[in-house]
Order: C-alpha cells, then sequence, then structure tokens
C-alpha cells in the first residue's frame, strides 16, 4: 500500500507540475493548445495546481500512518471521477484517439489497487 501512494503520488505531482510549468506541452499529447489567459489559468489551476496537491497528499499518505487511509479514499474517488467523466465523454463526443485510452487504462489500473488497498484497509480497521 504504501508503494502503491508513493507511486500514485508521484505519477499525480509530476502531471501536476508538467501542466503548472508548460501547460500547452501538457496538453499537445491531446491535440490541444491554449492562447487566452483564461485557458492558461484554469489549466495551471486545475490540472497543474491541483493534481500537484493530490500527487503531495499522497505522498504524504505514503509517508505517515494517520494519513493513509485517507490517501487511499482521494486516489480511489479521483480516480473514479475521472474514469466517469472519460465514460460520459465517450458516449456524448465519441471514441477518442489511442493516448486517451492510454491514460484511461492506466488509471482503471490505479482505481482497481485503490479500490484493493482501500477495503483491504477497511477489513483490518473498520473504524
Amino acid at each position: 500500500m504504501i508503494g502503491f501512494l508513493f507511486v500514485a503520488g508521484l505519477l499525480f505531482a509530476l502531471a501536476g507540475f508538467y501542466s503548472l510549468i508548460d501547460p500547452n506541452t501538457a496538453l499537445g499529447v491531446l491535440g490541444l493548445h491554449m492562447e487566452a489567459v483564461n485557458s492558461f489559468s484554469q489549466e495551471r489551476g486545475t490540472a497543474g495546481g491541483v493534481t500537484l496537491a493530490i500527487g503531495i497528499f499522497l505522498i504524504a499518505g505514503a509517508h505517515y500512518p494517520g494519513l493513509r487511509r485517507p490517501a487511499l479514499w482521494m486516489v480511489t474517488v479521483v480516480l473514479a471521477g475521472l474514469e466517469a467523466g472519460r465514460l460520459l465523454s465517450l458516449v456524448l463526443d465519441g471514441v477518442p484517439g489511442m493516448i486517451v485510452w492510454i491514460y484511461a487504462g492506466l488509471e482503471v489500473l490505479g482505481l482497481v489497487q485503490g479500490i484493493y488497498w482501500l477495503r483491504r484497509e477497511i477489513i483490518q480497521d473498520p473504524r
């Protein structure tokens, strides 16, 4: 569980940091390009700052036992939300390109691990 939280936290933190420092390159792989200040602000705030904060919290959860269960809840809920959004987009917008399927696959892998570790944690200590 500690390794899972650390790796997930590192991936979230790196993705967030990348979106903070170079949002157009981070989005370029998806075929997106921004020019307006509002767009940069939104991308840096959501994909950058929020994602970096999630990553830092997950890494903290790997280090501090008292944060492990909240970190497991966070990663599980965030990844479930990402997948719910991707499924809705599939229905409303159509089939995405390969890179989105790769992202979704990694997110599902993380979601399954999050559910596994969270369930195990709750069984061991149902508080």
